[in-house]
């Protein structure tokens, strides 16, 4: 290709991509250097812009491509090279300072291609940089038969853009499951892992995951059984052979799957699963529930879900937090020698109030 036609290939990638993107943030007030989530880019428009990459190039994109170039000139750049840009499943994302400390998160979203995760990291602000790990599955990616086998094959790509500790991880759905063995294999390694955060995971019990009950209010300890990803709650696309058969293999491997207890520090945000069970594999567990969507912490509730990863300790580096304890169903704050505050005193925490908490439990 001549340099010409090269020049003239570029900017009819250009036109088409502004014509795509004034369509889908109904706007044209845009450069070509401006970032798509910069301009109102939502994880929908973003799957949806995807789609039209693909149909427009021919090319089969990794769902990668545009956390790496979430410019139109940077993205006509990638799209106008012959070879089509290879799938990166451990990708840094967002705007942490060279100094911030990583957080390894298995965002767990084998449809629509994870891009809620963009959001999270500019949310955590320059205090966490956020590394995303893909799940298996994406673009036709083969599926491995285990949680642990998933986690041992992300292991590589995971030291290689983050070679040494400390390591913090979290992961929402089979995200954080499969963070939990992440966090396994390198603590085998001799890593130092500081934590791990399992956001609304199911736990198999029966071939179903213990669900939570619909709260009347605080405090509230029933729980239903559910099959895992009921369709009415899971934002994918409309149902196909490929989704069907990823769906399959993830069930199959979450009902096989038997996790053992780990020493590491451990915290649990349910809103539609029971998360009691993951508590029990360390000594050192918190538990925030907030009956709800499996889909809220990183939809509608993104914002707490920021502010619990920069406030938990373990997390965010910080030294300590408040214990909290549980009385008639309502969580109070204790000072900070585990000593509940006098009767008088406000009922204040330091965390985002949900309706129900179940906090250190080992302690309790």
């Amino acid at each position: 290709m001549t340099e010409e036609s090269l020049l003239d290939s570029q900017d009819r990638l250009h036109s088409e991509m502004v014509r795509i993107w004034s369509r889908l943030l109904e706007t044209s007030q845009f450069s070509i250097d401006d970032d798509f989530f910069d301009k109102g880019g939502d994880s929908l428009l973003a799957t949806e812009l995807m789609l039209e990459l693909r149909r427009l190039t021919g090319k089969s994109l990794p769902d990668s491509v545009l956390f790496e170039s979430p410019t139109i000139r940077s993205l006509a750049r990638r799209l106008g090279q012959s070879e089509t840009p290879e799938a990166r499943p451990v990708l840094r994302i967002g705007p942490g300072a060279d100094e911030a400390a990583p957080l390894l998160f298995f965002h767990g979203d084998w449809t629509w291609g994870g891009f809620y995760v963009e959001h999270l990291a500019r949310k955590l602000g320059p205090e966490l940089s956020l590394i995303a790990v893909a799940p298996h599955g994406q673009g036709g990616e083969p599926i491995p038969p285990s949680i642990e086998a998933m986690a041992a094959d992300r292991l590589p790509a995971i030291l290689a853009e983050q070679p040494a500790g400390p390591y913090r991880l979290a992961g929402h759905c089979v995200g954080g499951i499969v963070a939990l063995e992440t966090a396994r294999l390198l603590m085998r390694l001799n890593h130092r892992v500081e934590a791990v955060v399992m956001i609304d995971s199911p736990l198999m019990v029966g071939g179903a995951a213990p669900r939570l009950a619909e709260a009347k209010g605080q405090g509230a300890e029933s729980t239903t059984l559910e099959p895992f990803a009921a369709a009415d709650d899971a934002p994918v696309e409309p149902a196909s052979p490929a989704f069907d058969r990823g769906l399959e293999h993830y069930q199959r491997s979450l009902a096989a799957y038997s996790p053992a207890p780990l020493a590491v520090s451990l915290l649990v945000l349910g809103s539609k699963f029971d998360g009691r069970g993951w508590i029990e594999l360390s000594g050192d567990a918190d538990l925030i529930e907030t009956p709800g969507g499996h889909f809220d912490w990183v939809t509608g509730r993104i914002n707490d879900l920021a502010r619990y990863l920069k406030s938990w300790p373990a997390v965010s580096g910080r030294a300590s937090h408040p214990q909290l304890i549980r009385l008639n169903g309502e969580a109070l704050a204790t000072t900070g020698d585990g000593q509940a505050a006098a009767s008088g005193a406000p009922k204040t925490r330091p965390y985002p109030r949900p309706l129900r908490w179940i906090l250190n439990s080992a302690r309790q």
